[in-house]
């Protein structure tokens, strides 16, 4: 049935190339890109394992999509369901699960979500026989329990979801109306965190809402809302802007998002773009517009634009899902809208994907470089021959007008780069046993292989790393001997360099 649903109402986007995926861009330059998963999914490793592969490839946070919500986890008083929560980080403090063993970072979401629909069903029903004391004690051993159970192992909570009513309304700060502030009124946010925070003092503490992107007046009340937790000396770093936005969406430079996220930016909290989607006009399975797929990609694009011109303030970008195969937007928009994330049904790059993809990898354009070490400027990376095949070694300055010392370095396409020495055009830097201990390098005659491709990723001081595509998360570096090779990036090496046009 799933898949049948996904045929007609998903389109599949064809591309010759494989990208490199998001994460060989990963670096203390970039912000951090995450996507909703479904736990159940990697679970069961679905799709002979493709949702987890193109999870892994790309994302670097988790945020479990409903395995942390209290309708999933609280099932009474007292009880609870961890049997997914477990899998993902380990039932104990010395046990590791999925996401350790990944290398993800994992946010919890969320604590409350100040919604009855979202609200156990058994604390509704016993609703009228609970007391304010009741229900303060109740909300505290829930969050003690959940918060304390992975104490260390999470990241960041979104500790309340989702409190701002859409409408206007009497109570302070146009909060919702729900169980928690029927029985405890406003004070039920200032508990929460406040358990929060006894249960993980080292945890990230976030309030997450949604359409407050662009302004207006639930984005107003969400700020007199943050103001007020500030005044009541909470805890919170930082709040999620959810960012469920339609093709209607246009974002450019210092326009109202940049002056909305600048004004909470300005309260000393962190944002994050918490749950983007961006869904598109659908008509029978297919978009009205024959040209959306590309003026999303676009949009995708200013997106990611708007999150690096505030980094560090803006320190994460998460898409609430990553394929279209099981987003939330068909069924809740009656099929009127759909296609959504980056990748299409069958996990493959739409122009959004390439589009991000360009904004995060395409570092230099495309020219001829000097490329040197930070530490050794005086000194310049070349072939030891002008010949197709050749090893390389750093020459000094005086060497380093030589068509030997001068690198072609050309975009692909797939989020990688060509380096080609100026004296041999028809070859490229070539890398040898890349995962080995210590890796080898040297030019071969091209032939668009995999281990001819590598990535450049920004560092501080206008520095970058350069690293194979077949083993992005290490490095070209030059070990004590000044030998080129490839490490990992925590040995004591050389590994940092500039790379200058000519």
């Amino acid at each position: 049935m799933l898949l049948f649903f996904c045929w007609i109402y998903c389109l599949t986007v064809l591309h010759a190339q494989e990208p490199v995926g998001f994460k060989a861009f990963a670096s203390s330059r970039r912000p951090i890109l995450g996507a909703s998963g479904h736990l159940g999914y990697l679970r069961m490793s679905i799709d002979e394992g493709q949702y987890e592969v193109n999870m892994n490839k790309n994302y670097q946070l988790i945020v479990p999509e409903a395995e942390f919500m209290p309708l999933h986890i609280w099932t009474g008083e007292n009880q609870y369901n961890f049997t997914d929560t477990d899998w993902l980080l380990g039932a104990t403090l010395n046990t590791t699960g999925w996401a350790q063993q990944h290398y993800y970072q994992t946010r919890g979401h969320s604590l409350v979500w100040a919604y009855d629909s979202r609200i156990p069903t058994w604390l509704l029903e016993q609703e009228a026989s609970i007391t304010p004391e009741k229900a303060k004690s109740l909300l505290s051993d829930y969050i003690h329990t959940v918060v304390g159970r992975y104490r260390g192992k999470i990241e960041s909570w979104f500790v309340i979801n989702e409190a701002i009513s859409d409408y206007n309304e009497t109570r302070p700060y146009n909060l919702r109306d729900s169980f928690w502030y029927r029985k405890l009124g406003s004070n039920f946010i200032l508990y929460a965190f406040q358990f929060a925070r006894e249960a993980d003092p080292s945890v990230n503490l976030l309030f997450n809402e949604y359409a407050i992107e662009s302004g207006g007046l639930k984005a107003e009340r969400t700020l007199a809302f943050i103001g007020w937790l500030q005044s009541q000396q909470i805890p919170i770093h930082g709040m999620g802007m959810q960012w469920h936005i339609d093709m209607t969406e246009v974002v450019t430079p210092g326009d109202a998002h940049y002056q909305i996220a600048q004004r909470f930016i300005d309260l000393n909290i962190s944002l994050i773009v918490s749950e983007l989607d961006i869904a598109i006009p659908m008509n029978q399975g297919q978009p009205i517009d024959p040209n959306a797929l590309e003026k999303q990609a676009n949009i995708y694009r200013s997106i990611l634009q708007y999150v690096l011109h505030f980094f560090p303030r803006i320190p994460e970008m998460i898409t609430w899902g990553y394929t279209d195969r099981f987003s939330w937007i068909p069924k809740a928009k009656k099929h009127t809208m759909g296609l959504g994330l980056p990748s299409d049904c069958q996990y493959q790059p739409k122009p959004a994907y390439w589009q991000l993809q360009e904004e995060l990898g395409r570092v230099i354009t495309d020219g001829i470089y000097k490329i040197s070490l930070q530490s050794q400027t005086n000194q310049c990376l070349g072939t030891s021959t002008n010949s197709t095949n050749s090893t390389l070694q750093l020459y000094d300055k005086d060497d380093c007008n030589r068509m030997n010392t001068q690198w072609n370095i050309t975009w692909l396409g797939d989020g990688t780069y060509r380096f080609s020495p100026q004296s041999a055009l028809n070859s490229a830097l070539n890398t040898s046993n890349a995962t080995a201990p210590v890796g080898q390098v040297m030019t071969t005659i091209w032939t668009g292989d995999f281990t001819q491709e590598w990535t450049i990723s920004l560092q501080e001081n206008d520095t970058f790393h350069i690293a194979p595509r077949n083993a992005y998360w290490r490095i070209l570096a030059a070990d004590r001997t000044s030998k080129i090779v490839i490490v990992d990036t925590n040995m004591p090496v050389s590994q940092r360099w500039t790379i200058t046009a000519i």
